[in-house]
């Protein structure tokens, strides 16, 4: 009978541990994960996002076939059309253009630029948020740079691709379809004709670096100064400080990494492999992150340190201090991410080419699934998880909140979804 007892008692109490450690899961996830409504529902949700620097917006119908724009809450006034808005690099102002009675405008923060007869075409800031944009008038295309001493304006002519700024909005370059190629313009004038051309932007220093192919050969170069030619080419970018630039390069069937900066005495260059697939820069220290296939096997190299990358790999990224460069990937069924070359394997399926954000130093990782967004830890593959939804954007690591952060919408409201690391 004292037997008996006792195993009735043991039984109740590993019952009772199994319960008070799901209450306590479910409670350390709510800690982890929460929301918050932004719109209740009662206008009609056309599009969302969320940007990465960490400001939302909708668009609403408040009434048939008229439209409004609320970022961060602060809602805008009903007009025919809008588009998607534009978010200066350090989050401080944006732009976006709408139509109400025939006249189209920009809405930035604090100003309605109206654009009378023209219709929007280019809208973007440079790294220090110089709005330029232009306006298309029939076959003219006129552009506007909002400098501190007043508004520049330029004729450009067919041009391809976005523009290209410089830090301080003083220099200014595009692609132009000409007979016979294409032809470059930095502050109007012409730099070269060619059958492609590649733009990675303007140094901190207002160095402004591109790229031009004729025949086949592309030839690198910062300024008037040719810094490499190659019958391949791929990935040419400048960072975000603007103090260095990087590309890959090959010949014939090799591969080679270049990172150029203004601290180095010559460019560093890594070894060279069967190809490169992805290449990105530091955002503020000369430092590359590539990944490459050598031997039958992916590697992962950070400037000329290689480590292992298995089979199958998504793409690479840095955190938004660089403080840590990570990649997804598998190797038959077997998921795991690398962080600055140091493997986790991970025990639940993973997309390899899903974006992921990264909280830095915190081992933790964030997904959107269809229906929630998802915080994971690396060590244990360990998930958090907050409500379920209809629709989930993917997420952002929002260093001003220090929190991982989603869109979800229910119902047609629309909610903030957050998971702190």
């Amino acid at each position: 009978m004292h037997t008996h007892s006792m195993k009735l008692r043991i039984k109740w109490e590993y019952y009772i541990v199994v319960f008070l450690s799901s209450v306590f899961i479910l409670e350390a996830q709510d800690r982890k994960c929460g929301s918050e409504m932004l719109l209740d529902g009662s206008e009609p949700l056309i599009s969302i996002g969320l940007d990465s620097t960490g400001h939302w917006w909708a668009v609403t119908s408040p009434f048939s076939k008229r439209y409004a724009m609320t970022i961060d809450g602060k809602k805008g006034m009903d007009v025919d059309s809008i588009k998607a808005p534009v978010f200066s690099p350090d989050g401080q102002d944006f732009a976006y253009p709408v139509q109400k009675n025939g006249i189209w405008s920009i809405i930035t923060k604090d100003s309605i630029i109206s654009l009378g007869a023209g219709i929007p075409g280019y809208i973007g800031f440079s790294r220090y948020g110089i709005l330029a944009y232009t306006v298309l008038d029939g076959q003219s295309e006129m552009l506007y740079i909002c400098r501190e001493e007043g508004v520049f304006s330029q004729l450009i002519i067919n041009r391809i691709g976005d523009i290209a700024l410089s830090f301080d909005g003083s220099q200014w370059a595009y692609r132009s379809r000409r007979a016979g190629g294409i032809a470059l313009f930095v502050n109007d004038e012409e730099m070269g004709r060619f059958d492609e051309c590649a733009i990675a932007g303007f140094m901190v220093d207002n160095a402004f670096v591109y790229a031009g192919k004729q025949g086949d050969l592309w030839r690198v170069n910062k300024n008037d100064e040719e810094m490499l030619s190659a019958q391949y080419l791929k990935c040419l970018q400048v960072n975000q400080s603007g103090n260095s630039f990087a590309c890959a390069y090959g010949n014939g069937t090799r591969s080679t990494g270049y990172l150029y900066s203004n601290d180095f005495m010559k460019p560093l260059e890594t070894q060279s492999y069967d190809r490169i697939d992805d290449l990105i820069i530091h955002p503020f220290e000369p430092l590359i992150g590539l990944t490459a296939f050598k031997a039958g096997m992916n590697v992962m190299v950070m400037n000329t340190a290689e480590y292992d990358a298995g089979i199958n790999v998504g793409p690479m990224r840095f955190t938004h201090d660089g403080q840590e460069l990570y990649i997804c990937g598998d190797s038959q069924q077997d998921p795991y991410i690398i962080v600055n070359g140091q493997k986790f394997i991970q025990k639940n399926a993973l997309d390899i080419n899903r974006p992921y954000a990264m909280s830095p130093k915190s081992g933790t990782f964030a997904y959107a699934t269809s229906s929630a967004m998802i915080m994971q830890r690396m060590s244990d593959g360990f998930t958090f998880a907050g409500m379920m939804v209809d629709y989930v954007t993917s997420p952002i690591f929002n260093h001003r909140t220090n929190a991982y952060e989603s869109l979800g919408v229910v119902n047609n409201r629309l909610f903030l979804m957050f998971c702190k690391p």
